[in-house]
């Protein structure tokens, strides 16, 4: 079990935010790259695309996946990591110690660890952030975990009692599990990513998060975080600028979401 604040806290320090605040615009600019609604596609081209993308580019910041390293390598070769992305997106790629994150996937969803936090990917249509459905047995078990509001006064040990963090039955996870939520408008530029702990809605109108906040929201993609055209590629990414939102701010205290509603 573990706060907010913990979590966010945890999140910046182990370089989770960073990798994933480093992915997101890389991959939201390659869908719109791939995207031609005149094609026939749709909003789940856009969430499976990113979906996908973002894998990738977590695997290859983090050296998991097929961008894994042994303990005596000390890096892969350039060419083969920066394949597929602009020369821009990999110079900004953020710089881990190998192994500080590693790959902790639940139920066939991709997650990555660090220490006792995990993230799990999820898509969502843009501006439905409150919205979301955990529909897959595995991301409504993710959404059963305890929560805590604040820092408890005893510890379960001291009244004699245990303590079952995370997911009950994950043997191969003992921490908290949180959400990284992405979404991407390929034809007005718009994206979001949160992470938060997702919960089960108790009753209808009931919220779908035990607590969210924002780690980038923006109207475009950079144009320069796309990977380099190729001719079987349709589709353009429009310029802009991204906001970035540090998750050290806590501008959002418990019991408001990050639109500051209660």
């Amino acid at each position: 079990m573990i706060t907010e604040n913990e979590a966010l806290d945890h999140l910046a320090d182990s370089g989770l935010a960073a990798v994933i605040k480093w992915a997101a615009p890389v991959a939201f600019a390659r869908t719109a790259q791939d995207f031609d609604e005149d094609a026939g596609h749709d909003q789940s081209i856009v969430g499976g695309h990113n979906y996908v993308y973002i894998r990738d580019l977590l695997d290859r910041s983090t050296g998991n996946g097929r961008y894994i390293r042994g303990a005596d390598v000390t890096g892969l070769g350039e060419d083969f990591v920066s394949r597929g992305i602009s020369a821009q997106a990999f110079a900004t790629m953020p710089a881990l110690e190998n192994g500080s994150i590693v790959r902790s996937d639940y139920q066939q969803s991709p997650g990555w660890a660090s220490g006792d936090i995990r993230l799990l990917i999820q898509s969502y249509k843009l501006g439905q952030i409150d919205k979301i459905r955990w529909m897959r047995p595995a991301k409504k078990r993710v959404a059963g975990q305890q929560f805590l509001t604040s820092v408890p006064l005893f510890e379960d040990e001291d009244m004699g009692l245990q303590s079952l963090p995370g997911i009950p039955d994950d043997d191969e996870f003992d921490g908290s599990t949180l959400i990284a939520a992405h979404a991407s408008n390929p034809i007005t530029g718009q994206f979001e990513l949160y992470v938060g702990q997702s919960k089960n809605p108790a009753y209808r109108g009931d919220g779908c998060w035990h607590w969210r906040q924002p780690l980038l929201r923006g109207g475009q993609h950079p144009l320069d975080l796309r990977a380099p055209a190729s001719p079987d590629m349709p589709g353009n990414a429009p310029t802009g600028v991204v906001e970035e939102i540090s998750v050290t701010v806590r501008a959002e205290r418990r019991g408001k979401t990050a639109d500051g509603s209660e």
